[in-house]
């Protein structure tokens, strides 16, 4: 979307709206862009477990980025509700209902990634050396306590036994496959989406791979 010489929503000129005929271009370029957001949350996830591994010009070169880019996520909404307001065939609206997908989907992981960076920028190195002792020992002691309480907070990446094949019962064989923990579903068991490739069952309405979930123990579970 090129910008004119107008008065734009954000000060910046009135876009130039792209024809519905681009639809398929458009679609693409937010799917590759969903994925280098999908990249960057897989590279942060680390951080949250060991935040002083980062320094504040990193966070906070994080949030500038990723500001940007929501700043700018109107323009792809508005070109999809210019898309669905016009009279289309049933191909092309279907098309375009693909898209707008793709743009939530979009949307929310710059969501979860501006809400990641200000988690970590209260951990920062900076941030952790100007705490005092008392307030990093109390802080060590509320952390120990939690994961004493629940090893695999929500959105832990771990490994996970989960057979490859169907029908597969003899759980002793099942190997240790990729995942990340839904949430805790009772006292010692988590509900776990298995994110190996191999075990894509089907593609969502924005095109995203969707993978089998399921429930385990804690011996069925271990961190990455």
């Amino acid at each position: 979307m090129a910008r004119g010489d107008g008065g734009g929503r954000d000060g910046r000129g009135e876009p130039v709206w792209r024809p519905v005929s681009d639809v398929d271009m458009m679609t693409a370029v937010v799917l590759e862009q969903l994925g280098a957001n999908r990249d960057q949350l897989r590279t942060l996830e680390p951080a949250r477990r060991a935040p002083h591994l980062l320094d504040d010009h990193t966070v906070e070169r994080i949030k500038q980025v990723f500001g940007v880019q929501r700043d700018d996520l109107w323009l792809w909404v508005e070109t999809g509700e210019r898309w669905q307001a016009q009279d289309l065939n049933a191909a092309t609206a279907a098309k375009v209902d693909q898209y707008v997908a793709a743009v939530e989907a979009f949307a929310a992981s710059n969501t979860v990634i501006l809400a990641l960076a200000d988690e970590l920028a209260a951990g920062t190195i900076e941030a952790t050396l100007a705490k005092s002792d008392l307030e990093l020992g109390v802080e060590t002691l509320v952390g120990a306590l939690a994961q004493q309480a629940n090893p695999f907070p929500d959105e832990t990446l771990v490994q996970v036994r989960h057979p490859l094949v169907e029908g597969d019962e003899d759980e002793k064989s099942w190997p240790w496959l990729a995942g990340m923990v839904v949430g805790m579903v009772a006292p010692g068991e988590w509900e776990i989406v298995v994110t190996d490739d191999r075990l894509v069952e089907g593609l969502d309405a924005g095109g995203n791979p969707v993978y089998p979930v399921c429930c385990r123990a804690a011996e069925a579970i271990r961190l990455r």
